[in-house]
């Protein structure tokens, strides 16, 4: 019901892969996705990175969201909620929530993006020069339910650190972007 942001890292230590993202204004909070497991490959961690609710309004997210897409994604999870059981009340009533959020989060736009393109390639940057670390990435993903549980099938695209900043700004909706270090 919401876009979060993760990164994605091949070696290294948590702990300091978390003190790089707090000095960022960011954190690098472990978390365990049955699906992404499969996905991921030896030695690679997944880490949350959201501070806040949610990553809803990211730069990063596709300007789609703004417009059909937006009421397509919202029309689809309906059918979804509705096979769930979701009374029409409680349907009705994460409609507003949604509503309310995709406000907050156009007002965040408006005013200044939580975030920006900039920001997570400096955040990758400075991720990959962690001792340790070989390789970064990161995967946005709006969940129409729990962290743990979401299926999410990435596309896995590797690129240098170097032609990460310009593959960044066309990331898709559940692209894992990976900047491979210059040592590797």
């Amino acid at each position: 019901m919401c876009f979060f942001i993760s990164i994605i890292v091949k070696g290294g230590d948590a702990k300091a892969i978390d003190v790089v993202l707090r000095r960022h204004g960011r954190r690098a909070m472990p978390f365990d996705n049955a699906s992404m497991r499969n996905a991921l490959q030896p030695d690679e961690n997944l880490f949350l990175t959201t501070v806040g609710h949610c990553d809803c309004g990211t730069a990063l997210s596709p300007t789609e969201y703004a417009s059909g897409r937006l009421n397509n994604q919202r029309s689809k999870q309906v059918a979804k909620l509705k096979k769930k059981g979701w009374s029409a009340t409680k349907i009705e009533r994460w409609i507003a929530h949604r509503t309310k959020a995709d406000e907050r989060a156009e007002e965040r736009h408006q005013i200044n993006a939580p975030d920006s393109f900039e920001l997570w390639t400096h955040v990758i940057d400075d991720v990959i020069s962690v001792a340790g670390v070989h390789q970064a990435g990161i995967l946005l993903h709006f969940y129409s339910g729990s962290l743990e549980d979401e299926v999410i099938e990435p596309m896995r695209k590797s690129v240098s650190i170097h032609d990460f900043a310009s593959q960044l700004r066309k990331i898709n909706e559940d692209q894992l972007l990976i900047a491979m270090s210059a040592s590797v």
